[in-house]
């Protein structure tokens, strides 16, 4: 009896652990990102049902689950599809300022080793649209939506190293940075996660201070801009909140002195701090999830220990 116990709970943590690795099927409602513990895809807290009265004696037992979700930014992708289809990583600069090398990751659908144009691209997160580019250098068709952080899902500011706000620096010395007519007002007291889409097939069909959904199209993924193949190019910064771009262009002689002063706000400035978006997709939820069942492995040890006694 004491074997057949032991067998089972075996089989369960297997069951159990072998889930985390099944790919997230397409389907036409929005799909959950990382890893939770409730069918629906909405940032709330779970609480345990009431405890169904039974003869066999029980032990109180509270295991705390963190619900971290969100929405992958290619529908129908797993977590771990979504780090297979990386073809550029995250490669921030060695010293603030500079424009380079390349401060986000790029994410390619392929089809017999080509990368493929026309999937849809979802918003990761809840938000607001803060900028919404058209055929520019170097991002083409992109959208840039702002999510406060203290909007932002269960779970995640813990999984995120949040950069310490950091002064204002000089313009980079190769890029060239007028100053607008009337410049951004940011809001000091709080700090917002902004996530840009770029590279996408066509412009964005949205505006300023739209709001947009988690899973939500945004856009196609397509080749504009500074890409050599078609790909989703994701980058993420933290910075002060209520910031809105007229755009986000350079090196280019179309670029407008706005856009131009937007795109060194935004990348050089210092105002808008890098944060690896591969931390988005993954990393922070796996540790919750085994930082919530570490509980009940203790309770099912220490009731084998006891049956094992008993026997």
């Amino acid at each position: 009896m004491i074997r057949f116990r032991l067998g089972l709970i075996l089989i369960l943590l297997f069951l159990v652990a072998c889930s985390m690795d099944e790919p997230q099927l397409a389907s036409p409602t929005i799909s959950p990102l990382l890893v939770t513990f409730t069918p629906e895809p909405t940032f709330k807290n779970t609480k345990p049902s009431s405890p169904i009265p039974s003869s066999t004696p029980t032990m109180d037992l509270v295991v705390t689950t963190t619900i971290v979700q969100g929405c992958p930014p290619i529908p129908g992708y797993s977590q771990l599809q979504l780090i297979d289809a990386i073809s550029n990583p995250f490669n921030p600069p060695s010293r603030p300022g500079s424009d380079d090398p390349h401060q986000a990751v790029d994410l390619a659908v392929t089809e017999n080793g080509l990368s493929m144009p026309g999937s849809p691209v979802h918003a990761m997160l809840d938000g607001i649209t803060a900028a919404v580019i058209s055929d520019r250098f170097p991002y083409g068709n992109a959208l840039l939506v702002e999510t406060g952080l203290d909007s932002l899902p269960l779970g995640w500011i813990e999984g995120l190293t949040l950069p310490t706000p950091a002064p204002t620096l000089g313009p980079h010395p190769s890029l060239t940075c007028p100053h607008p007519e009337t410049p951004n007002e940011y809001e000091q007291d709080r700090r917002s996660l902004y996530i840009l889409y770029a590279h996408m097939g066509e412009a964005p069909a949205l505006s300023l201070d739209e709001p947009i959904r988690c899973g939500e199209e945004v856009g196609v993924i397509g080749q504009s801009g500074n890409a050599l193949n078609p790909h989703l190019h994701l980058e993420s910064r933290i910075g002060p909140a209520g910031a809105r771009f007229e755009g986000l262009a350079h090196y280019e002689t179309r670029a407008s002195p706005e856009e131009m002063w937007g795109y060194c706000q935004w990348r050089v400035s210092g105002w808008f701090q890098l944060v690896d978006p591969t931390s988005l997709i993954q990393g922070h939820s796996i540790w919750h999830f085994f930082s919530g069942l570490a509980p009940l492995l203790i309770f099912l040890y220490g009731r084998t220990e006891k049956l094992l006694e008993e026997d």
